[in-house]
C-alpha cells in the first residue's frame, strides 16, 4: 500500500509533534517548557528508519494522527 506523504503524529504525552515527509525523513517539533525546539531527522541508520516507520504505523499507541493544522500550530514558532 502506497502512504502519501506528509504524515502528522503527536506523542501521547503532547510533548512532541511531527511531520513525516518521506520514509527517511521527519521534522519533530519538541515542547521543552515554554520553549519549541525543531529538530529535522534524516534517517541514515537503521534505528531512524525504524523510529520513522513507528511513527508511520502509530506503533503501539505511543503516537496518534494529528492534523496539518494543529501540526502548523505548534510549529508556528519553533
Amino acid at each position: 500500500m502506497a502512504v502519501e506523504y506528509p504524515i502528522y503524529r503527536k506523542s501521547l504525552s503532547e510533548k512532541s509533534f511531527y511531520a513525516v515527509i518521506a520514509e527517511d525523513h521527519c521534522i519533530e517539533i519538541q515542547l521543552v517548557g515554554s520553549r519549541r525546539m525543531r529538530h529535522d531527522i534524516h534517517a541514515h541508520i537503521l534505528p531512524d528508519r525504524l523510529f520513522i516507520q513507528d511513527l508511520i504505523d502509530c506503533a503501539e499507541g505511543h503516537y496518534v494522527a494529528v492534523s496539518a493544522e494543529e501540526f502548523a500550530a505548534m510549529a508556528e514558532n519553533s
